[in-house]
């Protein structure tokens, strides 16, 4: 192949063939590819011309700046608000004990009282919630309304599933049930697992109320020293969530103090075990700043109503059971709408600086001096009334941030009778309150 090669070349030199191009680039590839002539070199790329100092400073410039990043498109509506925690509301936390068919004492309560209390919560439309909802809040998890309650009961008797679940069920109000583990499943009065997982399954949280129920600050004669006694209290708050937990497979982070005694020692000995609150029978509400192991609670007798009132009454509202609570859309005799209200209940509004109104005029005479409107997160504003229209109205100062906007009137007719209260709530279209104007 080699010398066939070398005889084309020195035909086509000698110019024996013809001289056809196509043979001639045919012949000399072959003539590459057998080594007898070198590849010719590439042609040289033209180079680049040297920038001058200037140009080179101008580059410069250019890459760092922002004129060669693709820009970013823009956003049909704004970013969503960043969540917001609200730290006024305030919580009523109700402590109850054992209840039965009728008849009453401080720790037992008759089935149809509490019904009537819980029915006049509802009416109230104060929103019941449960003690986990109250926790997230208070770690800045998400917000509750602006007033609450939260409902608990102590011991694990068994009325609690006979009487007051039933009730607590058709409401559909969760609750806390705080257990102590020798009070468990024994039969008696007791509440028997089976009840305990019944409940759980509607609205029913379970908490620790130590393993005995005597007090923690009272040292048993088991406890010879010191020492001693602070190992009996580290199983009173312990052992008994982990009984607990193990029976019901659930994990429980809050306890009851048995007859509300403790101390800072105690305290600190239960939220370092892991409970995340501790709750008290302090007639106290529940508000952003209380310490988690001092949780308030109003215990609720069986044969007076003045703890019921005190708990239910919130920044001087007055307690439930002196309020009459009317509903938003109540008619009077003539099937007239009673109240005008502005923006109408549930309705969404664009504008966020909106005016709230109240028509009163189908209420006929009141008290002026008794009007008093508040708006969740800001309490009682300075309403105007005309007394000529009967109209209240309020005009926000500032923009709302938030989607949902509570709000309450009362009013008396007059000194007789006790205050109304009409409560609704609207929502604001964060979105659609950016948007150009069409």
């Amino acid at each position: 192949m080699r010398f066939a090669s070398l005889i084309l070349l020195v035909l086509l030199a000698l110019g024996t063939l013809p001289s056809c191009k196509r043979i001639e680039d045919k012949l000399r590839r072959l003539a590459e590819q057998s080594g007898v002539t070198p590849k010719p070199p590439p042609p040289p790329k033209p180079a680049e011309p040297v920038l001058t100092p200037e140009e080179q400073a101008i580059e410069k410039k250019l890459q760092e700046s922002a004129l060669l990043a693709t820009a970013a498109p823009e956003p049909d509506v704004p970013k969503a608000t960043a969540f917001e925690l609200n730290k006024s509301s305030v919580v009523s936390i109700l402590g109850y004990h054992d209840f039965r068919e009728r008849g009453g004492s401080p720790m037992l309560i008759a089935s149809t009282k509490f019904r009537e209390q819980m029915q006049a919560i509802k009416d109230s439309k104060i929103p019941v919630i449960s003690l986990s909802d109250v926790m997230a809040w208070k770690k800045g998890e998400k917000n509750i309304p602006e007033e609450a309650i939260v409902i608990t009961m102590d011991d694990g008797w068994e009325g609690v599933h006979t009487y007051a679940y039933p009730v607590l069920r058709d409401f559909g109000f969760p609750f806390t049930v705080y257990l102590y583990k020798k009070y468990v499943n024994i039969g008696g009065r007791s509440l028997s697992w089976d009840q305990i997982k019944e409940m759980m399954q509607h609205g029913c949280e379970i908490g620790s109320h130590s393993v005995s129920h005597e007090s923690l600050k009272k040292r048993p004669r088991s406890a010879k020293t010191e020492a001693d006694f602070q190992q009996w209290v580290l199983g009173e708050l312990k052992d008994s969530r982990d009984f607990l937990e193990q029976n019901l497979k659930i994990k429980v982070t809050s306890f009851a103090y048995p007859f509300g005694i403790f101390d800072d020692a105690i305290m600190e000995t239960g939220l370092q075990i892991g409970y995340e609150s501790l709750v008290t029978v302090n007639g106290q509400k529940v508000t952003w700043d209380t310490p988690n192991g001092k949780l308030g609670r109003y215990i609720i007798h069986g044969d007076s109503d003045t703890n019921f009132k005190l708990a239910t009454s919130f920044r001087g509202r007055g307690d439930v059971g002196s309020n009459k609570f009317l509903v938003a859309d109540a008619k009077n005799e003539k099937g007239e709408q009673l109240i005008l209200l502005t923006p109408k209940p549930d309705a969404v509004v664009a504008n966020r600086m909106p005016v709230i109104e109240a028509d009163l005029k189908k209420i006929g005479t009141l008290m002026p001096e008794s009007i008093k409107l508040r708006i969740a997160g800001l309490g009682t504003v300075p309403a105007h009334y005309d007394p000529a229209t009967m109209i209240v109205r309020f005009q926000f100062p500032y923009k709302l941030r938030r989607e949902e906007c509570a709000v309450s009137l009362s009013f008396q007719r007059d000194a007789t009778q006790p205050a109304e209260v009409v409560s609704w709530r609207f929502k604001i279209d964060l979105a659609a309150a950016y948007l150009p104007a069409p």
